[in-house]
């Protein structure tokens, strides 16, 4: 019957890993990238600021503006005015005007607005570079705790399984009259205290493995066969070297030499305000009138009247001889147009000191980040010896726990012989067992931390991003 729920077992096991997905470091980084919500941000931001880099946004090109206004009245008259048109008068009329403005000379202010503009650019690139940067970096890390993890399972059924075999031995040796009581009841005790290390272990693998889905994006109960191992490979590098890529490469470091320009360029933008501001403004104008009245229309005979009299005399009278008028409702249609052109200049000769201080503040920004980038080179210079520092101990304590794992496998290999001749008690034999896990658990654990330093080193000099060719690069 237990040997039936064992094939059950392994069945179940095999059926469960061949539907399981493989998954190595390579892959996790080419998802997690994929994935990620912060480096999929980091994208839109650089076609926004790819978009921004236009000499237009800059203001080197015309503004054009096309303005039409439809303006309607209506205004009852009875005018003082002889001229003016009496009764009720709608008038409408639609006037256009395409208006072209140049700016010819600003100060350098357009030139200073492209760079910065470009820098702008540039920027979002370092940024998206940081961003990816620290999503490898967190996917590399989140793969080798899995691998940790996972060799450390290993271990505990390693150690579990041993024990298993060393309980049924002493039950077979009790059966044999070889034991006693208190031989198997010590036995099982360290069984299960391996098996229940070994079910907590599994518990933290899988609990591992969840985390590296949320750092991919994935489905967080996704399980996988993970191909690589956990293995370091010695490697030496010099401080030197490491220190002359960090000032070249290191992706902070860039990222404040644009921020360095940037206060630089606004430095510029306000000592453009120093100069004069010439511009050209021309464009053409139209209008369409229409008029709806009651004029005044000359018909039929004409009419004399006696205005006055010359001298006061009757017998000379002065005539006027006008045509009878009528009022007749008309609608007289009207039409305007014509150009322009002129040249205007704006020099600020007082502004109550305003250009002089955001000058002087502007160098004095200059000199905080200055001294913002000599302190992120001092604080980096720092992390980069104590990360090397730290690499070059680490590499020599993963050839220290290689030796000693390998002396504890020996010495188990050794103590289970013994034991089973005789030579050994039971108590020191658990002894050499806790002695080959430990060494085990100290070996793998050594070369995490190994590798997670080189990783360090790697990404404090900027090669992490080309590492896995996954830096962002211009369309």
């Amino acid at each position: 019957m237990r040997n039936l729920l064992l094939l059950f077992f392994l069945i179940g096991v095999f059926q469960f890993s061949k539907a399981q997905e493989t998954l190595s470091l390579d892959r996790a980084i080419e998802l997690g990238l994929q994935n990620n919500f912060d480096v999929q941000i980091q994208k839109f931001e650089i076609d926004i600021a790819e978009g921004n880099n236009t000499w237009g946004i800059a203001g080197a090109f015309p503004i054009v503006n096309f303005n039409v206004n439809q303006n309607n009245n209506v205004t009852q008259r009875k005018p003082a005015n002889p001229f003016a048109v009496p009764g009720r008068n709608i008038s409408d009329n639609l006037v256009g005007t395409l208006d072209i403005q140049f700016v010819i000379f600003d100060g350098f202010f357009i030139k200073v607005s492209k760079r910065r503009l470009e820098q702008l650019e540039n920027l979002s690139y370092g940024n998206a570079t940081l961003v990816i940067e620290s999503t490898i970096q967190t996917i590399i890390l989140g793969y080798y705790q899995a691998l940790l993890e996972r060799e450390r399972t290993e271990v505990r059924k390693r150690v579990m399984d041993f024990s298993r075999e060393r309980f049924d031995y002493v039950k077979l040796r009790k059966e044999l009259g070889g034991a006693i009581t208190f031989d198997v009841l010590q036995a099982q005790n360290d069984y299960l205290t391996d098996s229940t290390n070994y079910l907590l272990q599994e518990q933290v693998y899988r609990n591992t493995i969840r985390n590296l889905n949320f750092v991919l994006n994935e489905e967080i109960n996704k399980t996988y066969l993970l191909t690589d191992s956990l293995l370091f490979t010695d490697e030496r590098y010099m401080y030197d070297n490491l220190k002359q890529k960090m000032v070249s490469s290191n992706t902070n470091l860039r990222n404040q030499f644009i921020n360095q320009e940037l206060v630089r360029l606004n430095t510029r933008s306000a000592l453009s305000d120093r100069y004069p501001t010439i511009a050209f403004n021309t464009g053409i104008t139209g209008s369409l009138d229409r008029l709806n009245a009651n004029f005044g229309s000359n018909t039929g005979e004409p009419v004399t009247n006696t205005v006055g009299y010359v001298n006061g005399d009757p017998d000379f009278p002065v005539l006027n001889t006008v045509p009878s008028r009528i009022q007749v409702n008309q609608t007289l249609d009207g039409n305007a147009y014509g150009a322009f052109g002129n040249f205007t200049m704006r020099y600020t000769l007082f502004n109550g000191g305003l250009i002089k201080r955001n000058i002087e503040n502007a160098q004095l920004r200059e000199r905080i980040t200055q001294l913002d980038t000599d302190q992120l080179k001092l604080a980096l210079e720092n992390e980069l010896i104590i990360a090397h520092e730290n690499y070059d101990l680490l590499r020599q304590l993963v050839e220290i726990a290689s030796i000693k794992l390998k002396a504890a496998e020996i010495n188990l290999e050794l103590g289970n012989e013994r034991y089973k001749n005789g030579a050994l008690s039971a108590i020191d034999l658990r002894i050499v067992q806790q002695a080959y896990q430990d060494a085990a658990l100290e070996n793998y654990l050594a070369i995490f931390s190994a590798l997670a330093r080189r990783v360090d080193l790697v990404r404090l000099t900027g090669g992490l991003v080309d590492q896995y060719d996954a830096r962002p690069t211009k369309n």
